[in-house]
């Protein structure tokens, strides 16, 4: 099974232009395929019984100090683009981008302490995305394989508060289009246009 995310513009003040943002905290960062990033552990998605709210799954709620994208080795550098594991998204102008996690039988029982697999056969769930997973702290207009290929990203954008050590480039810098520097995030609404998916566990061979 997979949790497939699909994310587009559906209205802007700049048509035809793409809009790039970082991913870093949201459950739009794709997991790692080596697991050691795994963006549902952290609390993003949830499984719950569609006849039984309380009957849960637990996917792992295992909550980082990262959210800021400025913490830990990363934040090394001053380019959000030099920063590893790679958190940054283009959502194109025209279609959509998606987002795919795998969710195997095993990896749906990987932090679940109660409930097994053949305890839930022939039961209807629910997955979903928490709210608090759905946005973004950074974007700014532009393409990453396009007219940002060859700029800097600065982790700095407008709106953020003073004193929290992010240092936004010089005049120069920013004169000579080196560097771009983000948009303020309460311009940037996410809204979910999709409801919970509704699937059923099936016993192996049948």
């Amino acid at each position: 099974m997979q949790l497939v995310i699909s994310l587009r513009i559906t209205s802007t003040t700049q048509p035809g232009q793409p809009i790039t943002i970082s991913t870093n905290g949201t459950v739009f960062a794709q997991s790692a395929p080596d697991s050691t990033v795994d963006t549902i552990a952290r609390g993003s998605a949830y499984l719950v019984s569609s006849i039984n709210q309380h009957r849960r799954i637990n996917l792992g709620n295992f909550r980082t100090n990262d959210l800021s994208g400025h913490s830990g080795a990363e934040s090394q550098s001053a380019d959000l683009k030099q920063r590893l594991p790679p958190r940054l998204l283009t959502i194109p102008a025209e279609g959509e981008v998606k987002v795919t996690h795998d969710l195997s039988l095993s990896r749906i029982f990987q932090h679940e302490q109660v409930l097994k697999p053949q305890d839930v056969v022939g039961e209807e769930w629910r997955l979903g995305i928490q709210s608090g997973y759905v946005g973004t702290t950074w974007w700014c207009w532009g393409d990453l394989d396009g007219d940002l290929r060859d700029k800097k990203l600065s982790g700095w954008h407008e709106g953020m508060r003073s004193g929290n050590g992010v240092q936004k480039p010089s005049e120069s810098e920013l004169d000579s289009g080196e560097w771009v520097v983000g948009c303020d995030p309460v311009e940037l609404v996410f809204e979910n246009q999709k409801s919970d998916a509704t699937f059923r566990f099936v016993e192996r061979g049948t």
